[in-house]
């Protein structure tokens, strides 16, 4: 039975609850009050009664010993022994020092001191396996008026360490509280709002039993124990501060608690941060993740002193934060311990008045190295992807500016895996020189391109970040040549999540993300000009969404001469090479391929494989089920060449070219490369082969169908190559 004093009202009944509600046991209530007369008493202990607690409640005033004794032994025939204590009971009637006599200090030192020791008489000691008496942290700061009610609380602070040393088989302790908001002496006496203009936080009552129940179930908690909010402008209270770290974004504290919470504002412009001139999207700096990773962690070990790298868990980038480019934008950082080895933490911004949170995470200090495992490397059997990010990507396809662009090259770029070279450079320039330049995380422009590298997957739109599982980040030390590869998990919509491996020269992981989300924004419409490798992916997703079909795919540059059933450079064997090379581009490894007599490819584990060579470039594709590729340059043509080519399909070529808006030989090349596609899937080429309901859009694709299946035809061009393009995928269609 857990014996509790000071009534069944405020905190003292709140946290008895919360007690017996968590421990099963029944509840003894002493408290002066009548409940016939007190409604809040009587609809406490209904509520006390209406969620299963056995409670019983005897009236007696806790500082006569006689009484206590006579309640406690009504109680215990009724609940059993006693086996816990909570002494909430207390007098507070605020006074000045002047007007105080002994009388007012004996009134109040009653029943906190001599209730404590009435109680401790009427029980056996020996049983008790919990202690926990409520004091206050007025007994260590004092307070205007309650010098008396110091007193006390300082005294009820003593007792309970002399109990504790008397009696260590049962866990004591004393809770010294700050003020509670809602419930409790401070809303009795109307002081909350005047407490929180001098910057004293109340503590919520869900707050305060969520931290006396910890108090309560830690063996390790010492007898007594201060529990509080921000204390403001109590220059009584001292707290722990050691200086803080000179690091960027621990500029101007506004709130420091160490150890437990830390609000520091950063005003961020081009000129004190000139990595956002590198980072300029649609005419705004964004400040980037990445930047905004390295604050939590700056911010993270400010508040607990750690230096090494946390572990960021649950990290969102709800909001953008948006720099002017002639102006400024100031954020705040704000840290709070949540555990033992967790902070959390959020940066808001003033572009929305401090009031929405744009990026927070949680920081875990782990220890541990980030775990070895997928996504792996490619082999060495294929040649390096031709695609020079610095002349190719950066500029165009990426919006990066010189600070971030750490891709090197790839080993394959492909719609749902990459594997790429990366620079980490050791932290320098990233603010201005009147700054702290030091870094806790690795080089913030390898980790920003463990995200925007993974572009190649999604090449007609721009990728950013909204959110992250966890990272396990390298630290600062982490410099030189990596190797990093990203497998996509999943996709709904336009968010891509993807998991990432980061390794050393030897193969060791040195920084691993889980879950990155990406949200693909600015989508083209596919018209180019294409650098050659970005195909691909593009084609794969894009057929997959147009048709239904999941297919492999590649383009690969190719020099030689066109056509469908053209060569590259060296005749057949050179035209078979090409293929090969596609084919292991599309697949991720090398492949093995068998020709029928008729030059069509085979692989051996059953599934179709297609290749085309035509406009300087290879296109390969492997699916599961039918499939076919066609890749032809738009030519000039008569009228009469086009109908004496397409025969029976002229007419769709017409039809085509009304509706899509696209000119006659760009609508006849997609209907002769469909054509092609559907001889190569072993049809006639006379099969029926008609516009597919609701294909025809104004962007460069243009889906065509012959029974149940699609012949996805995009129009488009190259980059360094004339003239437009038609490349054509054949699959079976589903919905």
């Amino acid at each position: 039975m857990l014996l509790v004093t000071g009534g069944g009202k405020g905190i003292t009944a709140e946290c008895a609850l919360a007690v017996a509600a968590d421990t099963g046991a029944a509840l003894a209530l002493l408290g002066r009050s009548d409940p016939a007369e007190d409604e809040e008493l009587a609809a406490n202990l209904r509520r006390m009664a209406d969620a299963g607690v056995r409670v019983r409640y005897a009236r007696a005033d806790v500082t006569d010993p006689a009484q206590v004794g006579a309640a406690v032994e009504e109680l215990t025939g009724t609940l059993g022994p006693v086996t816990a204590v909570l002494h909430g009971s207390g007098r507070n009637e605020p006074g000045g020092l002047a007007g105080l006599d002994m009388e007012a200090f004996r009134r109040t030192l009653a029943p906190k001191i001599d209730g404590l020791r009435a109680v401790l008489d009427a029980v056996a000691p020996e049983r008790l396996k919990l202690l926990v008496t409520f004091g206050s942290i007025i007994g260590r700061a004092g307070l205007r008026g309650e010098a008396h009610y110091a007193t006390a609380n300082e005294r009820l602070a003593d007792l309970t360490r002399e109990f504790a040393a008397r009696h260590p088989g049962c866990r004591t302790v004393c809770m010294e509280w700050s003020v509670w908001s809602g419930v409790g002496m401070g809303e009795r006496l109307s002081v909350v709002e005047g407490l929180e203009r001098d910057g004293i936080t109340a503590i919520t009552p869900d707050q305060g039993i969520e931290i006396m129940r910890r108090l309560v179930a830690d063996p390790d908690v010492p007898p007594v124990v201060v529990i509080s909010g921000r204390t403001g402008t109590i220059d009584t209270v001292r707290h722990d501060r050691p200086e803080l770290p000179l690091l960027r974004f621990v500029d101007r504290p506004l709130v420091h608690y160490h150890g437990v919470e830390l609000v520091t504002e950063v005003e961020l412009n081009a000129g004190s941060d000139p990595y956002l001139a590198d980072h300029l999207l649609d005419g705004n700096l964004l400040f980037p993740a990445v930047i905004g990773m390295e604050a939590m962690a700056q911010a993270a070990a400010a508040v607990t002193g750690r230096q090494d790298p946390p572990v960021i868990e649950g990290a969102e980038f709800q909001r953008p934060i948006v720099v002017p480019p002639q102006g400024s934008t100031t954020v705040r950082v704000a840290a709070t311990v949540v555990d033992d080895d967790a902070v959390r933490v959020a940066i808001r911004s003033s572009e929305t008045g401090f009031a929405a949170d744009h990026f927070t995470a949680r920081l875990v200090y782990s220890g541990a190295r980030p775990p070895a495992g997928p996504p792996e490397q490619v082999g060495d059997e294929l040649p390096a992807v031709s695609l020079d990010p610095a002349a190719e990507l950066y500029g165009s396809v990426l919006f990066q500016g010189a600070r971030f662009q750490r891709l090197r090259g790839y080993h394959r770029a492909a719609a749902r895996h990459v594997d790429a070279d990366v620079a980490a450079e050791p932290a320098q320039g990233w603010f201005a020189g009147f700054l702290p330049g030091a870094m806790l995380l690795a080089d913030p422009g390898m980790r920003d391109a463990l995200m925007h590298g993974n572009q190649v997957c999604v090449p007609d739109a721009t990728l950013l970040p909204s959110g992250i599982e966890r990272v396990h980040p390298a630290g600062p030390d982490v410099t030189g040549d990596l190797r990093y590869c990203a497998t996509e998990r999943e996709r709904d919509g336009d968010t891509y999540v993807y998991d990432i491996a980061v390794r050393d020269a030897t193969g060791a992981v040195v920084e691993r993300w889980d879950g990155l989300r990406l949200r693909a924004v600015r989508k083209g419409d596919g018209r180019g000009p294409w650098a050659v490798p970005l195909l691909g992916p593009y084609l794969e997703r894009e057929v997959e969404d147009r048709i239904g079909v999941r297919v492999a795919a590649a383009v690969e540059p190719d020099d030689g001469s066109g056509g469908s059933d053209g060569g590259s450079g060296g005749g057949v064997e050179g035209r078979r090479a090409a293929t090969a090379l596609a084919a292991g581009r599309a697949l991720g490894h090398p492949a093995e391929i068998r020709y029928r007599p008729d030059g069509r490819p085979e692989l051996g584990d059953g599934r179709t494989i297609s290749a085309s060579h035509g406009a300087g470039v290879t296109l390969c594709v492997v699916a599961d089920g039918i499939a076919a590729c066609d890749v032809e340059t738009v030519t000039g043509r008569s009228e009469t060449d086009w109908d004496g080519l397409l025969g029976r399909h002229a007419a769709l070529a017409g039809l085509l070219a009304a509706e899509t808006g696209d000119d006659r030989d760009t609508a006849a090349t997609r209907v002769w490369s469909a054509v092609e596609c559907l001889r190569k899937a072993g049809l006639p080429a006379d099969a029926p082969l008609a516009l597919a309901p609701g294909r025809a859009g104004a962007d460069a694709w243009t889906v065509l169908a012959s029974g149940s299946l699609r012949v996805a035809t995009l129009a488009t061009t190259l980059r360094d190559r004339p003239g437009r393009t038609v490349l054509a995928v054949l699959a079976e269609g589903r919905t």
